[in-house]
């Protein structure tokens, strides 16, 4: 009788765990799990260290689940492995759970043995190599099928599963197909990571996944070709390009911040393009669980380019090769796609949600239309907006860039044009600057992820010092987001100032739903506080120090100020 009674009760749990994901959109309906047996006695061993190589068994990856708070989701992505138990299913309960349209996602369920005993939830992952699930994928995947799956976990209200949308199935019976995340290229891996016999991409990347989410000790030699070139700017002397075997490569391998041949620093401007052939060599790992690259903060270099060292004029084009000329100058200069000029001077204005990057740059000799300014040489178009929100650009900062001279119907126009630097910013984090305002973007702190940020000086002057407060977190940067700084209960922000600040706007992250501002449990030392939505403001703060702590109690997501920018305003 008692099992009969223990039985219903975790009949009644499930039932209310499994439809607990009701509340986000399905494109293909609401999942309802099979029936499930739980009277099982037997306590499963923790397995695996959630790498490629030793992927979770079902308990670990429980295990692992239970250390998030509820909405909480894991910093990075685990491997894990089992067999499907069970393909998740709609109301109706017969029609298999996957989805070909928008999403291209699955949802099924795995054990260590294939039966429906300790299950875990694959909640809307992809197919193999980070891809898509199309029309007849889902036929290949059957309960009894073994697999390997690479997701960022979650404690969703009580169920533990993927992160919806950010996970894949990494092998499928033993089968793996490169293209992304991480996974293994479909080419063969050469080398043995030594300068005689570098990695090629495909080992690098194999390499990673084996090293796990923490950078090796050991340094390798990598060369390959670039895919995805870069600029160095922002005067921190490194550069990041993206590397495959071949220029058209789907799997990458990212050379992250690395310096010149001889570990000196790369002056702004200095660009490595796509089809160079690129040797790097430094300390290596899989960042996040899903991305192969080097160590950042110049922990790596550039051996060669094309053959010849940096400082023997491989590859790039350092920024001495751009004319530092003023306005007037660059106006007066002849049309050419082959003469860079460099030009510093201040943003005019404006226009709010502009993914181009088109705006008037003015100096005291004149003024000159931008024409798609890039976040760096041979960038992305449509992706000023976050440019500005890194670097924290609005009317007035002054600012660096590098161009052509061009025209469109009559008009001059700096064509090509690609960021350099916010002038006064050099290594110095901070954002936008107008005299009056000072806009600070996390992402503009210098900081690699996961990283404490401690205490930082503006391109002001104005100083930043975070602190624990007691709490054995203090606050830290992490990538995630579009760049956050976490503050944990307790933590504090402190703000001094050579002159008197009057407000400060905090910008906060919104993900997946939750609105990381500590449920608004943050106070100042001075100053009346208001939250309209993402931005939590004090003015009258009337003072040239202002402390802001997190005041919120417990622990999880929901206890946490993720904020993305500051805005500092000063007293007239």
């Amino acid at each position: 009788m008692k099992r009969i009674a223990y039985s219903l009760m975790m009949l009644v749990v499930a039932t209310f765990i499994f439809t607990s994901c009701e509340d986000v959109p399905s494109p293909f309906g609401t999942v309802t799990p099979p029936n499930t047996s739980t009277d099982s006695d037997e306590t499963t061993e923790i397995k695996g260290t959630g790498t490629v190589s030793d992927p979770f068994n079902i308990a670990a990856i429980i295990a692992q689940c239970n250390k998030l708070a509820s909405g909480e989701v894991s910093e990075q992505a685990y491997y894990f492995k089992g067999k499907v138990s069970a393909i998740a299913v709609d109301k109706s309960g017969n029609a298999q759970n996957f989805n070909y349209g928008t999403y291209g996602n699955a949802s099924f369920y795995i054990s260590d043995d294939g039966t429906t005993t300790n299950q875990f939830y694959c909640y809307r992952v992809l197919y193999l190599g980070n891809k898509k699930w199309t029309e007849g994928a889902g036929e290949s995947l059957k309960v009894g099928d073994d697999v390997i799956v690479c997701a960022k976990l979650t404690n969703y209200n009580g169920t533990l599963e993927t992160q919806q949308n950010e996970g894949y199935l990494y092998s499928l019976n033993g089968k793996t197909e490169g293209g992304g995340g991480g996974d293994t290229p479909s080419g063969d891996a050469k080398g043995t990571g030594t300068q005689a016999d570098p990695f090629n991409i495909a080992a690098a990347i194999i390499k990673c996944q084996e090293i796990g989410t923490t950078p090796s000790t050991e340094k390798y030699y990598i060369k390959g070709i670039v895919v995805k070139g870069g600029t160095a700017t922002g005067g921190y002397g490194n550069i990041s390009f993206d590397m495959g075997d071949t220029k058209d490569a789907t799997a990458t391998f990212k050379a992250f911040q690395v310096a010149g041949s001889d570990g000196e620093k790369l002056a702004d401007g200095y660009t490595v393009n796509a089809g160079d052939e690129v040797v790097v060599y430094g300390p290596i790992y899989n960042y996040q669980g899903n991305t192969p690259e080097t160590s950042g903060k110049s922990a790596a270099q550039i051996v060669t380019i094309n053959g010849k060292k940096t400082s023997e004029g491989g590859g790039g084009t350092p920024s001495g090769e751009a004319k530092a000329v003023t306005i007037a100058e660059f106006n007066a200069a002849a049309e050419s796609t082959d003469v860079w000029y460099q030009l510093t001077g201040t943003i005019k204005s404006l226009k709010e949600g502009d993914q181009y990057g088109n705006f008037d740059l003015e100096d005291a000799t004149g003024s000159v239309y931008v024409y798609g300014l890039l976040s760096e040489k041979g960038g992305e178009k449509k992706k000023f907006q976050e440019l500005v929100a890194a670097q924290g650009l609005q009317a007035g900062t002054k600012i660096t860039i590098i161009g052509n001279r061009g025209s469109y119907n009559g008009q001059i126009q700096v064509a090509n044009a690609y960021f350099v630097k916010v002038e006064g910013g050099g290594d110095t984090p901070g954002g936008g600057d107008s005299g009056n305002e000072l806009t600070v973007a996390a992402s503009s702190l210098g900081l690699e992820n996961g990283v404490e940020v401690g205490s930082k000086t503006l391109t002001d002057g104005t100083t930043l010092t975070c602190d624990g407060g007691g709490n054995t977190n203090a606050p830290k940067y992490y990538t995630a987001g579009n760049g956050t700084v976490r503050m944990y209960p307790n933590n504090t922000m402190a703000l001094n100032a050579s002159k008197k600040i009057a407000s400060i706007e905090i910008v906060c992250n919104e993900y997946n739903g939750t609105l990381y501002n500590a449920s608004g449990n943050v106070t100042a030392t001075s100053g009346t506080k208001a939250i309209e939505g993402a931005v939590v403001k004090f003015t009258g703060i009337n003072a040239s120090s202002v402390t802001i702590t997190n005041s919120a109690e417990g622990s999880g997501a929901a206890t946490q100020i993720r904020w993305e920018s500051l805005k500092i305003t000063y007293a007239e």
